[in-house]
């Protein structure tokens, strides 16, 4: 699993270029709605509350799931920062491990596991990419509510009595909109929590492999001084 998981880590830049794409693309998105609502509110209020119920629906419901879409793509450039670590925390397993080879194997010091974080850094960050899934997932539901809702004239909604299925969607659109907005903030700092541990690593990966290079310096100088220095051969007694 772990070596798996090393081998996609490698693909860390594919993430961060998917992500800041995703940013862009919400940024000419996000422009376009905005054209879409300055339309809107260039007419009188009885002419939008009435008539152009289209470009209402449009943009209100691009305003719902728009902020999730830009979240995943900053997830997926916080998630390339964490895979990015991962390939550096394997690099400097790596190189410990080269340095310690050239040791007698019997004098050879065990290399330290990594700490308990270290491992679950991956699953950490993956469950924030599945934070920012599941949110673009409710608001694209939210959306298409929101263009059924708004289909009808703004007096009609404003109407809506008790029991109502206008009523209830309106309800569903604003309650859900409630809890999306502190759900999609747990998965940044689902995000930020994966860099720490990834950071964590590393310091206790560098920390670990310092006291490894002291002892294997002693030990490789311990061999050459019996190099130069061999015990004299011992001699029987003299005829």
């Amino acid at each position: 699993m772990q070596a798996m998981i090393g081998k996609m880590a490698r693909m860390y830049p594919v993430l961060i270029a998917m992500g800041f794409m995703i940013v862009v693309i919400a940024l000419f998105v996000g422009y376009a709605n905005a054209q879409t609502a300055a339309d809107y509110f260039a007419h009188s209020k009885e002419l939008r509350e009435t008539t152009l119920m289209v470009q209402r629906a449009s943009f209100e419901g691009v305003g719902l799931w728009l902020p999730y879409f830009k979240f995943l793509g900053l997830g997926l450039i916080l998630g390339g920062i964490v895979m990015a670590l991962r390939v550096i925390i394997d690099n400097l397993k790596a190189a410990g491990n080269e340095v310690l080879s050239k040791l007698p194997s019997e004098k050879r010091p065990r290399s330290p596991a990594s700490p308990w974080f270290g491992p679950v850094m991956p699953m950490v960050m993956m469950a924030g990419e599945l934070t920012f899934v599941v949110a673009l997932i409710v608001s694209l539901g939210l959306a298409r509510t929101a263009a059924q809702v708004f289909a009808h004239p703004v007096p009609e909604i404003d109407a809506a009595g008790a029991g109502t299925p206008l009523l209830a969607q309106v309800q569903a659109i604003v309650t859900s909109s409630a809890w999306l907005v502190p759900f999609k903030f747990l998965g940044v700092a689902t995000e930020f929590l994966a860099i720490a541990m990834g950071l964590a690593t590393i310091i206790f990966i560098l920390g670990a492999q310092t006291e490894l290079l002291e002892t294997g310096i002693r030990i490789a100088r311990g061999e050459q001084a019996s190099a130069r220095h061999p015990e004299a051969p011992t001699h029987g007694p003299a005829a």
